[in-house]
């Protein structure tokens, strides 16, 4: 479960963030407004696309959680316990998209659009902040449990301080939005990467040693 949830949480998030919420996005107020007005349906479906990872990050928190309880119970349910907090803020800066649907004329209130998009990118930003934890909290659990490859774990470790260290740079405002934005682009790899293998990993020991069923 935990696996396969990761694998389309990552579907999902490539989808709403990668494709529809960059696409809508323009250089000025008014351009995004346009772009929002324009296509709404497109919009609508990145929401549905949002619900989609929220909804596998409470599965993965959970499963997760099971899967490491017999390494470390305390670290395992402290783990699963930020990465519950996090979903909230996703939750919280989710809705901030979904207010957006319910203007009917965005071109009128660009303003307003700008600063609800503004909302969605700083609460979620403080949440990927938690989630930089609870992804060094999984490397923690992998590296001390003795069927998870340590390798798995140092990757998870890696990707857990990017994510924590260029979102606190990000809020902080220590570096301008564009150049956060490359430091983003550059260590986007690294910063999955560990979470990704930890799902394939998942998935291909379970199908290995899953007992063939008897005719």
């Amino acid at each position: 479960m935990a696996g396969i949830s990761l694998i389309i949480m990552a579907i999902a998030a490539g989808f709403s963030y990668g494709y529809v919420y960059t696409s809508l996005m323009a250089k000025t107020p008014l351009a995004t407004a346009q772009n929002l007005a324009d296509n709404s349906e497109l919009l609508l479906a990145g929401i549905a696309g949002w619900i989609v990872i929220i909804s596998t990050d409470l599965i993965v928190a959970f499963s997760l959680c099971t899967f490491f309880i017999s390494t470390n119970r305390k670290i395992s349910m402290i783990t699963a316990g930020i990465r519950l907090i996090y979903t909230v803020f996703l939750i919280l800066a989710v809705y901030q998209l979904a207010a957006i649907r319910f203007i009917e004329q965005p071109t009128v209130f660009a303003n307003d659009i700008t600063e609800l998009l503004g909302f969605f990118e700083q609460i979620w930003s403080f949440g990927l902040i938690l989630f930089g934890l609870h992804l060094i909290g999984l490397g923690y659990l992998s590296i001390k449990s003795t069927h998870v490859p340590n390798v798995l774990g140092y990757l998870l470790y890696l990707g857990g301080v990017i994510y924590s260290e260029i979102n606190i740079v990000k809020n902080s405002s220590l570096l301008d939005v564009q150049t956060v934005q490359i430091l983003v682009n550059e260590l986007a790899l690294p910063m999955a990467l560990g979470e990704m293998l930890l799902a394939v990993w998942m998935i291909y020991m379970h199908l290995k040693n899953a007992k063939p069923a008897i005719n």
